[in-house]
Order: C-alpha cells, then structure tokens, then sequence
C-alpha cells in the first residue's frame, strides 16, 4: 500500500508528444503523469490556498517538501531540457540563448474569480516571468485548457470584451489552444501572452469554490 509520501509518484504508462497549439506554437503533451491523480488533487485541495502576489485570479499554495515531490520535480527539469527546449527554436533571456533550465519551483493554483470582479488587467493574456511554464491539468470536470493570443491594435489596459477572454476581441488575436485532460501536463512558451480557457457555468456559482478549476504549475529558471 503506498503511503502519502508517495502521492507524486509517476505513472509507468505516461506518454510524451511535441505539438503545435495553433499550428505555430510549440507545445510538449505529457498525459497520465501520475500514478494516483485522484489523490493528488484531493492532497491539494487540502492546503492552505492564498490569494498570490500577483493578479492571478484565484489563490496558490505550496505542497509540501517530500521525497516524490524531488522526484516529480527533477523529471520536470529533465523533461523541459531534454524533450522541450532542445527541439524548439532557440529562445534568449536577458539577450543570452538558454541552453538549459537548472532549477523548477512546483505550486498548485485555483481559479475561482466571479468573471464579474476581475479587474481590467486581470481579463488580460498575461505573459509569464520565465520563458517556458508547465502546468499539469486536475480536473475531472471540464475547467477549460490554456489559449494563446498575439497582441494586435493599439497597446490598452482594457480588453472589449467582459469576463475572461477567450476569443479574439480588438486588442488580442486568438492564436492556438491547448485542450485539458485529467493528469495532463503541458509545457509551453510562457512569454507568449496566454490565459486560462475559463467559461461555462461552473465559474459564476458555487462550483468554482466546491470543484474548482485546479492546476500544479511548474516555474522554470535558467
């Protein structure tokens, strides 16, 4: 019987594709990372979540330290090196090519802002503070992948349409999608602007409290 110490343990039958998400972009598809995502995601949903420093639109949290944690982490490192980064197009940080991330910081993120109180800069794409992000998607239920978009028009802090966006609208052109699945984990480009696909029903009721949209974020750092 496994114990909690190895709730991150990897499935023996993961598979790894590189894709394009919009025909351009390109992403790598990592299905069935875990060998028990149902108690991954129930282990989650039990920390303390806060609301982050930044303007995510919902609350993080941090798990903590165990040895399949490590473990989980260094695959990551290896799987951003190995598969992600050496075939894709060279990407610069600070004007130096990457040849190689060193370090990966893991958190969990809810979404559970009502679309009707984010803030302006909030219905934006965001780009992330590191050039390449992953994410591992939990949710059984539909919560919606992550979509791409490129600016266009005029530089605003406002977007024409309210809620989340997720088409295009006069400042931003929806570019590509990355579908969800259930223990899902996708690495990608994180300094082209992106959001959460985040409509439906469950966001404007008790849902987005009860089973929220749930993801494990992987940072990586050169």
């Amino acid at each position: 019987m496994q114990s909690d110490s190895d709730i991150f343990n990897l499935s023996p039958s993961l598979s790894v594709n590189l894709t394009l998400a919009g025909d351009a972009l390109p992403v790598l598809l990592i299905d069935n990372v875990y060998e028990r995502p149902e108690a991954v995601r129930e282990m989650a949903l039990g920390l303390t979540f806060n609301p982050p420093p930044n303007l995510y639109p919902g609350k993080v949290a941090s798990p903590p330290v165990s040895k399949s944690l490590r473990t989980v982490t260094e695959w990551a490192l290896r799987m951003a090196n190995d598969n992600y980064l050496n075939r894709i197009p060279p990407i610069a940080k600070d004007g130096q090519r990457i040849t190689a991330f060193r370090e990966v910081y893991t958190d969990f993120a809810v979404v559970d802002v009502h679309p009707s109180e984010l803030s302006p800069t909030q219905r934006l794409p965001h780009v992330d503070p590191v050039p390449i992000f992953g994410l591992i998607y939990l949710n059984q239920e539909e919560r919606g992948g992550t979509l791409f978009f490129d600016k266009i028009g005029q530089t605003s802090q406002q977007s024409s349409q309210s809620g989340y966006l997720t088409s295009s609208d006069a400042g931003y052109r929806l570019r590509g999608r990355i579908e969800a699945a259930f223990n899902r984990m996708v690495i990608y480009p994180g300094f082209v602007p992106h959001s959460g696909h985040i409509e439906g029903d469950w966001i404007e009721d008790e849902r987005r409290f009860t089973s929220p949209r749930l993801t494990q974020r992987f940072v990586f750092f050169p």
